[in-house]
């Protein structure tokens, strides 16, 4: 890490701190001071890829249909953003996931209006509609962080899980503009590479690491494949880890990476889980949300409900495997605020603290306070 950047993160981490601290008090005291650092949106959107791990590439006719609309519309969000800030104050990440979020016109509004409010806006991207003129309005609008989707960097691997002409070499020309444009405009971004961890491209994970390498702002999330519901089964056979050994292979690289220095975003805890998973499940191609898997008796409470909250085409959760506490189409609702001080909201974070599902998707997994500081200061 640069010195002469630590001013700078230091004054951005602090309000995050500040939120990590009062989770603590909330989860360990009667008293509850919490309020989100992470808020989730989640919505139905278009989207211009047809994965073949994702719902978008396999769903046709009236349950396509379905996915790329909600009744939760572009309109809405300025007053959610609004409503978020009222709630959380400053140092809060404000995480967008709809199809394709660059198909949205509107997206670079509702950065800026989220960086002028002190929220931190991300959202991910295949990078397939990146041009030096989007990167150059992202970095300019205020993006914190965003999201890119590869799985290999070899065209022949990543363009059978990601079918798009010529799309490999799109989404690293997406990574390389906005690394390009930052420096350009002396505006600091992050970008965290995603990849969903398959039979095809496991050990691909370890070369998108080392080819981007561990400058400053960049991060990689691994993500094992767990099949949506739907899948079809030629899918769940061509993607899905038959081989524990090889997982446990596989975490022990990433070990070495993250020794050496890579900013590799998961935790000791979560390369255990993701061998747990595909030793716990040989010949199953489960999927999580079908197979309750349970975490290791000794690992702590899940403090989900404390920390975060989800919109998810307008219901309003503290997680998505736990029931609503309100919803932002309901013309006569409760403010966000009051969400998430209701008595209903007091129910179901119980519920969470209660419940011991081993949860690998990057966005429910428990994480230590140790790893979210390490994070945050490689990538502010």
């Amino acid at each position: 890490m640069n010195l002469a950047t630590l001013p700078r993160k230091l004054a951005h981490g602090l309000p995050y701190l500040s939120k990590e601290v009062r989770a603590i008090v909330s989860d360990r005291t009667p008293l509850f001071i919490a309020v989100p650092r992470v808020v989730y949106i989640w919505r139905g959107a278009p989207c211009n890829a047809r994965c073949i791990m994702c719902d978008y590439g396999f769903l046709k006719g009236e349950a396509y249909k379905k996915l790329i609309t909600s009744a939760f519309t572009d309109e809405m969000m300025p007053r959610t953003l609004t409503e978020i800030h009222e709630l959380c104050g400053r140092g809060t990440l404000v995480s967008y996931m709809g199809g394709e979020p660059t198909l949205s016109k509107q997206l670079p509004e509702w950065v800026a209006q989220a960086s002028s409010l002190g929220l931190d806006f991300r959202f991910t991207t295949n990078g397939y509609n990146m041009t030096e003129e989007l990167a150059a309005k992202m970095v300019s609008a205020g993006v914190f962080n965003i999201g890119v989707s590869l799985e290999s960097i070899d065209p022949k691997i990543n363009e059978i899980i990601r079918p798009y002409p010529n799309g490999t070499a799109r989404t690293i020309r997406a990574i390389e503009l906005l690394r390009q444009e930052s420096k350009r405009q002396g505006k600091h971004i992050s970008i965290n590479v995603k990849t969903v961890l398959t039979e095809l491209n496991l050990e691909s994970f370890l070369e998108i690491v080392r080819h981007f390498g561990n400058e400053d702002g960049m991060m990689y999330t691994p993500q094992g494949y767990e099949p949506i519901t739907g899948t079809p089964d030629e899918t769940k056979k061509k993607l899905y880890i038959m081989d524990p050994d090889r997982v446990q292979r596989f975490t022990d690289e990433v070990r070495k990476l993250k020794a050496e220095g890579y900013n590799v975003h998961i935790t000791e805890s979560g390369l255990k889980e993701l061998v747990k998973m595909y030793r716990d499940s040989v010949g199953k191609a489960h999927t999580m949300h079908g197979e309750k898997m349970e975490m290791d008796p000794s690992e702590p409470i899940c403090n989900i409900g404390t920390d975060n909250m989800f919109i998810h085409d307008g219901a309003v959760r503290l997680c998505p495997l736990h029931p609503e506490i309100g919803s932002m189409l309901d013309p006569n609702r409760k403010s966000l605020k009051e969400m998430w001080h209701s008595e209903k909201a007091r129910q179901v974070r119980q519920g969470t603290r209660d419940c011991r599902r081993m949860c690998t998707l990057s966005c429910l997994r428990r994480t230590p306070l140790t790893h979210k500081v390490r994070t945050f200061m490689k990538i502010a």
